[in-house]
């Protein structure tokens, strides 16, 4: 199993532009969600947005049947004992739209001298703002973006310098090598945090993933988001819905 992850600095193919994103193609190519919970000797599903009680968020991890397959090719080139956690898949609308108008309401509070454009266009660089529409969809409604991170062979997370979904400088999945690059002291636990990134960064690039710059946690395979970034044609993964006819909440 080759670790040399730890040693390879985070990097993007190209500088992300949503703006640019959102006018790709979608060409749905029809592939069906699957639970990401069903291999959990490689992959654990910890679906947050249902744990904290946002209404109708699904009790599972969905994710396109070839997010899966990434998902488990990366947990592969993981340290033996570690696994990939699957924090978030697929996202219903609503539930979207609820995470959206929550940290705009968020961001009012923290700056009540912004106007309602300048809020909008501040969260929407941490959240998508909720679209169902084929042409422009929220990368989660899609079921290719995932929230991850890694937890070691004693089960315990790896530090990772910010909370999943915290909206700060730091959740920029490079902020560590911005430092390291600019010669700043930087703390053995500031170091851990870069050798941890890089090590989530290096399996899931390496899965065929990409990764949204400004969350460490958030990438995307199938989506506009990815298209972009690998430089594709057209998307093959627009808004989708389990295949059953039952509530996922």
């Amino acid at each position: 199993m080759d670790h040399s992850y730890h040693d390879m600095p985070v990097s993007s193919p190209r500088t992300f532009s949503r703006e640019q994103a959102r006018v790709i193609p979608v060409e749905e190519c029809g592939e069906e969600l699957v639970p990401a919970s069903f291999m959990p000797e490689k992959i654990l599903a910890w679906p947050r947005f249902h744990i904290h009680g946002i209404a109708g968020a699904p009790r599972e991890c969905f994710v396109r049947r070839s997010v899966l397959s990434r998902l488990l090719t990366a947990a592969g080139l993981l340290p033996t004992g570690y696994r990939l956690v699957v924090m978030d898949g697929w996202r219903p609308r609503a539930v979207q739209t609820i995470i959206f108008q929550r940290f705009r309401s968020e961001l009012r509070e923290r700056m009540p001298l912004l106007d309602d454009k300048e809020i909008t266009t501040l969260a929407s660089e941490f959240v998508a703002p909720p679209s169902t529409q084929p042409t422009n969809p929220s990368p989660h409604v899609t079921g290719g973006a995932v929230d991850v991170t890694v937890v070691n062979d004693s089960g315990l997370f790896l530090p990772m310098g910010t909370a999943f979904d915290e909206t700060s400088d730091r959740a920029a999945t490079a902020w560590y090598e911005a430092k390291l690059a600019a010669r700043e002291q930087m703390t053995r636990e500031e170091m851990d945090i870069l050798s941890n990134r890089r090590l989530l960064h290096g399996v899931m690039s390496a899965a065929g993933f990409t990764n949204y710059p400004a969350e460490w946690w958030h990438f995307d395979y199938g989506d506009q988001n990815w298209a972009f970034l690998k430089r594709e044609s057209a998307a093959l993964y627009g808004p989708c819905e389990p295949s059953f006819r039952w509530s996922t909440s």
